[in-house]
This record gives C-alpha cells, structure tokens and sequence, in this order.
C-alpha cells in the first residue's frame, strides 16, 4: 500500500508549496505599457496601442471592445470617458484605464439630419402621443408603404385605455445617445441606436410606448412629427408622436 502511494505522488505534485511555487507570477498594473492618445484637433478619435510582450489585450471603451494590438477608434459625444485596458496573462487579467475628455460631438458622425430632427442634440427633444392627428387615429396598421394607420385604426380613446396617452418620451445626445420615458407610474431610461442610412430605430433598456422591442422603422421624421413602424411582410404596425407641444 505504501509503494503504491508514493507511485502516484511520483505521478502527481503531492507537495501543495511546490504546485505554488510552479505557477506563473502575475503581472502587476505597473507593468502594462500600454497608451491612448486623441488626434490633435480632432479629439473623437483616439488611438490605442499596447505594447505590453506576451499579453491578449482587451480594450473597453463604453461605446465598443477590441481585441487589437493597435486600434484607431471614434467616440461620437462630448464628455469625460475612461478607456479600460485589461492585458489576459497566463497568471490572469491585469487591469487599468485612462480617463479622457471629448470636447464636443462629433460634427461628421451626426452629420445626418434626422440626429438632430429626432433629437435636438445635448438639448433633447420629447415626443408624445399623436393624440390629434388628422387621420383619428394614432396607431394601428396598414399596407407595407403605409405612412398612417389604414386597416385597424385605434381611436385615441383606446389609447387613452391603455394607459399610455400621457407618456412622454425624450431623447438626447448629451453624453450618450440617450433615450428617456415618463408616464405617471415611474421614468426608465436607456440608450438608443439611429442607423441614418437604413433610417431604422433600436431602444436599448426600454421600449417605445405600446412598443413591440424591436428594431423600428423611421417612417416619418421631421421638425413635428414621428412615426415608426413593425415592418411585416406586406404590412406594417405604425406608432404616431408628435413634437411635445406641437398642435394639428
């Protein structure tokens, strides 16, 4: 019995210090060499390079991650941001950062109107319930070009059923790309996505009122008014909002 115990420890590190002793010395933060630097005159985009041997980095910078060596990134909003570096060692994650300030948005990112149609940049702007619309009724739906309800129309007595026709809906770009919803039982708040170029709408951490949570088309958008629509195959779900303050 006692050959055959020291034949397995001869297989297999019986001494608890010894296996201590066998693993890798974890790197300390004061050893990463890594560095962010912000374009000169052009202070959204920031370059990122690390340079500590044998480390995975992992950049996170609030709006994105990567994996890269060296990667040239853009930070769209005014503010104070902190670039987190973590270097992945065979004696685990090492962790550090880099506070950043931005000195305004970037003019080419929101080059695009409907920012600030939908938005009215740092300001905000609020939408409600198209309570008055011409067409009777603020949501419903229709064929797949519908720009108004036209099969199902919803009075806005129903909508007033809902529990809904008070709500207010704001969205900025102060810091963030920021969207906020009252109603008179609480406020959320969250984030949202603008695709410009698809002229689509994505709510992240809350929804639209009535909404469906999900990537919405922006049907109309201008100065008054917001409509957005569940595309279908031949039909759409349309929600109608207007400007707050904004009267038919």
């Amino acid at each position: 019995m006692l050959a055959a115990c020291l034949a397995l420890c001869g297989l297999a590190a019986c001494d608890p210090q010894e296996d201590r002793d066998n693993l890798p010395t974890p790197l300390q933060a004061s050893a990463l060499d890594f560095s962010v630097t912000q374009q000169q005159g052009y202070d959204n985009v920031i370059y990122l390079e690390n340079r500590t041997k044998g480390v995975i980095p992992y950049w996170d910078y609030g709006t994105g991650i990567s994996n890269k060596e060296r990667d040239t990134i853009n930070i769209p909003f005014a503010g104070s941001f902190y670039i987190r570096f973590v270097a992945y060692t065979s004696g685990g994650p090492v962790k550090d950062s880099v506070q950043i300030q931005v000195s305004e948005n970037d003019a080419n990112y929101f080059s695009s109107p409907m920012w600030n149609l939908l938005t009215n940049g740092d300001a905000g702007k609020t939408w409600v319930w198209a309570m008055d619309t011409p067409g009777g009724a603020p949501y419903g739906n229709g064929s797949g070009t519908a720009t108004a309800p036209e099969w199902w129309k919803p009075t806005p007595a129903d909508v007033v059923s809902w529990d809904v026709a008070d709500d207010e809906m704001t969205f900025d770009l102060n810091g963030a790309a920021n969207y906020t919803k009252v109603t008179p039982t609480g406020t959320t708040k969250g984030l949202f996505v603008l695709d410009t170029l698809n002229r689509t709408l994505k709510i992240l951490g809350s929804d639209i009122s009535y909404g469906a949570s999900i990537t919405y088309v922006v049907v109309t958008l201008n100065e008054n008014e917001l409509t957005l629509a569940q595309q279908g195959d031949g039909w759409r779900n349309l929600w109608m909002f207007k400007r707050k303050g904004f009267n038919y």
